[in-house]
């Protein structure tokens, strides 16, 4: 097993990544990886002898958070980001791993790798932690300007992948939107509604903002823009709400006695709302198993990103999405 990671895509690359890959090798003897990057910074920052199953692959250039993601793919052909796409595309490798810039991800996997046939728009594919366990968002920021049919699809691919990686049963699948009833929501999310009554999914309907952490649904499916304010506003309120407990924790002598006694449950609840343990998101609908972190992933993201990368190449989903996807895909969902 071959994973091709882009070492300098993140703010805190390529240190962290490279952590972060050094904790995967030690865990994971069976998994090659693959370090695309400048190959002087990257080797100074490996022990010396480096892991086996870690190797470095030359690159020259970066692609910056702020770059414009398809002129950046053009104008940088043999940046870290787009080489190690290109080892996924060659076979070189089996999986991809970045935390850099989402849309050149993207981009870059779209032209490089292609879209499994009957996909409009590929979507990504996150974990976010609920009331009981986690729910599936899908898009989170591929594609932020959704036509209906697409939202569609996404609810498609991530029904599929909660059924086949998550191993969940007869998902059941919501409509992010502003309000539960059919009749609530844009243009394109009423569409949506109506053609996913009509999908062979288990739809149980519109899910509002505040049912999204009641665990209303397995999955749900809306588009990029809705989906990465979700994502963020969740992280955002994340980690308001440890500051606010820590001060509370801090504020005098008998809080301090008392956040002795629940510094365990703390720990514990603190850990499921934290990004790093969650790793990274599958990029869905392209033919290849691509994985994005998070842009301030840390090493311990970057070695649960990987640990997912290895769980999705193991489980075949991109073979698994291509086998299963026209048979349950509208027939408009080419549109």
């Amino acid at each position: 097993m071959r994973i091709a990671v882009d070492a300098m895509g993140g703010d805190h690359a390529p240190r962290e990544i490279v952590a972060g890959c050094l904790a995967a090798a030690s865990a994971y003897p069976d998994t090659q990886l693959l370090l695309v990057g400048d190959a002087p910074a990257l080797t100074a920052l490996l022990p010396r002898p480096a892991p086996a199953n870690l190797a470095v692959v030359p690159a020259d250039g970066v692609i910056e958070m702020h770059d414009d993601p398809a002129r950046s793919i053009r104008q940088k052909p043999d940046s870290s980001l787009v080489r190690a796409m290109q080892l996924v595309a060659a076979g070189e490798a089996d999986g991809y791993f970045s935390a850099g810039n989402t849309g050149a991800v993207t981009a870059a996997a779209t032209l490089r790798l292609g879209r499994i046939p009957g996909v409009a728009r590929p979507g990504i594919a996150t974990l976010l932690p609920v009331r009981c366990g986690h729910t599936i968002v899908c898009d989170v920021g591929a594609c932020v300007d959704s036509k209906a049919e697409w939202i569609v699809q996404f609810a498609i691919m991530a029904s599929l992948y909660a059924s086949e990686v998550e191993h969940l049963p007869q998902p059941r699948v919501g409509l992010l939107s502003i309000g539960e009833e059919a009749s609530k929501g844009d243009k394109q999310t009423k569409q949506a509604h109506e053609m996913l009554l009509e999908a062979g999914l288990n739809f149980v309907g519109n899910v509002d903002g505040k049912d999204c952490f009641r665990h209303a649904a397995d999955v749900i499916a809306c588009d990029g823009f809705a989906g990465n304010l979700l994502l963020k506003v969740a992280e955002g309120a994340a980690e308001f709400f440890v500051d606010l407990t820590r001060d509370a924790f801090t504020s005098s002598l008998l809080a301090k006695l008392g956040a002795l006694l629940v510094r365990p449950a703390l720990r514990g609840m603190k850990r499921r709302i934290d990004y790093s343990e969650y790793g990274g998101a599958f990029l869905l609908g392209v033919k290849g198993l691509v994985v994005i972190g998070h842009g301030r992933s840390n090493a311990k993201a970057v070695q649960n990103a990987l640990r997912r990368t290895r769980e999705g190449i193991e489980q075949r989903l991109v073979a698994r999405l291509s086998e299963r996807f026209a048979a349950v895909a509208p027939a408009a969902a080419g549109a």
